[in-house]
């Protein structure tokens, strides 16, 4: 059961959003909530949710209105998907784009003793077949999500709470 103060805030996140974003953000930020993950406002200029479950202490996805000047496609949607290894282009893109932006400078395991056991993270496999892994703790910014990523999304999250229940 969210607090009421937590729907409130929710409620004046999403009437935030351009009105083209509200059902689609509305539905994921709602499943994240029945899997059992609270919204919290983040200490940011931006408007951002953080969506963390107190049970095994994981932040599993993160929602951000932008207010920093810099044009964007929309609001910004960032999750944990490393539980899963077959996901959708627009997922790869994010694990591609999160390896590339820094020149592959933030890849491997940092060996900070968050995993418990393997390294918990994305493998993006290039075209000419090197691999590169990236460590899981870090949000994975998801660009042009539509309405039509609803349902992978939520299989995603799904599949990651089970992973951190497993894990915890």
């Amino acid at each position: 059961m969210l607090k009421e103060e937590n729907r409130q805030m929710l409620l004046e996140f999403i009437s935030a959003l351009p009105e083209n974003y509200q059902m689609m953000f509305q539905e994921i930020a709602e499943f994240a909530i029945q899997l059992g993950y609270t919204p919290k406002k983040t200490k940011s200029k931006d408007f951002a949710l953080d969506f963390s479950k107190s049970k095994v202490k994981r932040t599993i996805m993160k929602m951000e209105i932008y207010d920093n000047g810099i044009k964007t496609n929309g609001p910004g949607l960032r999750l944990k998907f490393y539980a899963s290894k077959d996901y959708s282009g627009i997922f790869r893109n994010g694990v591609q784009k999160v390896i590339e932006e820094f020149d592959g400078k933030y890849t491997g395991c940092y060996g900070c003793g968050k995993c418990k056991g393997e390294p918990e993270g994305y493998t993006y496999t290039y075209s000419n077949g090197t691999q590169v892994f990236r460590c899981g703790h870090e949000l994975i910014a998801i660009k042009n999500v539509s309405s039509q990523n609803i349902e992978e999304i939520e299989t995603l999250l799904t599949a990651q709470d089970e992973y951190f229940l497993r894990h915890n």
